[in-house]
């Protein structure tokens, strides 16, 4: 027998994930054509925000706060 707890679960509306086109190979787009979250908030904030330290940081803030 496993037995096993669940603290969270997320679920997210699976229309969204169809209307997206997340799945749909015609619809992606190459990652060197896309700006990282530090520079949309870069140009977003009018330059003032420190989008380089954003990205550097990101993947140990994400991994910090994720739950």
């Amino acid at each position: 027998m496993l037995l096993i707890h669940i603290d969270a679960a997320y679920f997210h509306c699976s229309k969204a994930i169809v209307r997206s086109r997340l799945l749909d190979p015609g619809a992606r787009i190459e990652r060197d054509r896309l700006p990282s979250a530090g520079a949309m908030h870069r140009r977003l904030s009018g330059g003032t925000f420190d989008g380089d330290s954003y990205d550097r940081d990101l993947p140990a803030r994400t991994v910090a706060g994720l739950y």
